[in-house]
């Protein structure tokens, strides 16, 4: 018997070289889970204690009518489990009570239910629970909780264009945001078209963002902020901002805000204005109601000012705070409820209560945030199950 020792050498380097293969590819797959489940390095700017100017603040007790109890029970879109979450038909809340009357029509049904999809650190499985809404040009920024009453969350980015230009905010065609979530948590094969939407979406990773509910556009500066508020009673205040690509933080202000001998904690809301001013409110009490903040940051500096302290609250939970770019007034959004201000009376302390606009909705439905776009309409996003109204 002969044997082909040379045959057996390059036999040997090809099992040899198959298992390398196999040994660095399960490397890399192991380096690639780890640097989805890794915390993500901020860069921290520390800015101490900030003595907050106090001398101008106003006070007011607004003559609202007495706010919007929370309910026992939050309400549930009507047709979500008679469709089994497939929504279709286009809800309608209106003004029930007000000085000015809005009506908004459902835009999107966004997803309910997914899974992990793509590419390490993009997530979905949770994309029900959704607490920020930022419109920015043709896309919408929402950021989601990553799983329920947790600190950690992620954002999902919407062109907005590519979602109309299929039709998903009309027709049967609402129905095909909630259906890609229910085919992708069930393994199914993608059909083109749920292809295509999903090139409409982008999915950033999971990072720690506190309760989440703050996520806000500059537009002086075209970027996104945020507060990582996972201690809400503590003063120790941090301020993020958000990469618009990537959609994680890429920097961080740490600071604790000092007024008239007291901390500035209970901070969740933020909103800028056009010259790159931030607006943020406290929750005080139900009955002392809510301080108004100014902010700005210059040379990794952070001013504040208290402009105002607005005694009656129109709602239970502060739910957002959001600015109009076009009427530039300043709206503080509760649960079924809302109320605007101007922002150049409210900032030169000539605010009164006949500024006040206020809007009771005909819904007992959980708010979680509101924005505009920039011919000054209205979204509102809501949950269960979750989807994006628009003033019409």
């Amino acid at each position: 018997m002969t044997i082909d020792y040379n045959n057996i050498s390059v036999n040997m380097k090809n099992k040899f070289n198959k298992k390398l293969v196999i040994f660095l590819l399960t490397i890399g797959a192991f380096l690639v889970i780890l640097s989805a489940t890794l915390p993500l390095t901020v860069a921290t700017t520390n800015l101490g204690n900030i003595k907050a100017d106090c001398e101008n603040t106003i006070s007011i007790n607004n003559d609202i009518p007495k706010f919007v109890e929370k309910p026992k029970k939050y309400a549930i879109s009507p047709q979500f489990f008679k469709t089994k979450g497939l929504e279709s038909k286009k809800n309608i809340i209106k003004t029930k009570i007000g000085n000015k009357k809005y009506t908004f029509k459902t835009e999107y049904f966004l997803p309910t239910s997914g899974k992990k999809i793509g590419k390490a650190g993009e997530y979905n499985e949770y994309w029900y629970n959704c607490q920020a809404i930022t419109i920015v040009g043709k896309h919408m920024y929402i950021l989601t909780s990553h799983g329920y009453n947790v600190k950690k969350g992620f954002i999902v980015r919407y062109d907005m264009e590519m979602l109309n230009k299929y039709k998903l905010n009309q027709g049967k065609a609402l129905a095909s945001l909630r259906k890609l979530g229910t085919s992708l948590k069930n393994n199914e094969n993608l059909t083109k078209h749920q292809k295509l939407i999903k090139k409409a979406i982008k999915i950033g990773p999971v990072f720690n963002t506190g309760h989440g509910q703050s996520l806000a556009y500059n537009p002086k500066t075209k970027s996104l902020w945020m507060w990582q508020d996972d201690k809400y009673l503590s003063p120790k205040l941090k301020l993020m901002k958000i990469n618009m690509k990537t959609l994680k933080p890429s920097s961080m202000y740490k600071f604790t805000v000092y007024y008239n001998n007291k901390k500035a904690n209970k901070v969740r809301n933020l909103a800028f204005d056009k010259n790159g001013n931030f607006y943020f409110h406290q929750f005080i009490s139900s009955s002392k109601g809510d301080n108004i903040f100014k902010g700005k940051i210059a040379n990794n500096e952070i001013k504040i000012e208290l402009l105002a302290t607005i005694k009656n609250r129109p709602g239970y939970y502060a739910q957002a705070l959001a600015l109009n770019p076009v009427s530039n007034r300043l709206y503080l959004v509760f649960d079924g409820v809302f109320y605007s201000i101007p922002v150049d009376k409210l900032c030169n302390y000539t605010l009164t209560k006949n500024d006040f606009e206020y809007t009771i909705l005909n819904t007992k439905r959980e708010f979680e945030g509101m924005s505009f776009d920039k011919y000054g309409n209205t979204y509102l996003l809501l949950i269960r199950g979750t989807e994006v109204l628009k003033s019409i």
